[in-house]
């Protein structure tokens, strides 16, 4: 191999590829039981066990055990261990492996309606997922109440928005008003 070869594929292999290769039995555009748009155990449409306006106790206007401003052992303003500022061990400047940048990394897809992924949620600890969109900027992070996740923003602030367990080892994102916002975590 010569040098301007060796040169080439040493820039090729220094480009960040933010593909992310999904197995096909993982991804919900070919796998339609993972896919809410084709099982209705999984879509909170039709399952009103997995939707928060019609289960009190998984939405977190009307249950203040999944509410962080209600209760501040979910809240990583009051608890320092899920808040990646004052918690190295989970947050990706002095973690790289919670990084999707770096390679490999532990976590879940999040997809559109469509079946498009648009975003990472990657694993930092049994209660917190760090949010990255599909360029690897890192846009917040989840924070565990019993099977919801709440979603904060960097500067620690509750958005609204939470992810509801679907059942079935997946998640579905709602807004602040406990509408499904469509998007969903495989």
């Amino acid at each position: 191999m010569n040098l301007k070869h060796l040169i080439y594929l040493l820039l090729l292999a220094s480009i960040p590829l933010h593909a992310q290769f999904i197995p096909s039995n993982q991804n919900p555009k070919y796998t339609s039981s993972l896919n809410p748009k084709y099982n209705s155990s999984i879509n909170p449409k039709y399952n009103s066990q997995i939707n928060p306006k019609y289960s009190s106790n998984i939405n977190p206007k009307y249950s203040s055990a999944v509410n962080p401003t209600y209760s501040s052992s979910i809240n990583p303003k009051y608890t320092s261990s899920l808040n990646p500022k004052f918690n190295s061990k989970i947050n990706p400047k002095y973690n790289a492996r919670l990084n999707p940048q770096f390679g490999s990394w532990n976590g879940k897809h999040l997809f559109n309606e469509s079946a498009d992924v648009i975003g990472m949620l990657v694993y930092a600890s049994e209660d917190v997922y760090l949010f990255y969109n599909m360029d690897s900027e890192w846009m917040g992070y989840f924070v565990r109440a019993k099977s919801n996740y709440n979603l904060f923003n960097l500067d620690g602030e509750w958005t609204g928005k939470f992810l509801c367990s679907d059942g079935e080892n997946g998640h579905n994102l709602f807004d602040d008003n406990a509408n499904w916002t469509g998007n969903y975590a495989k």
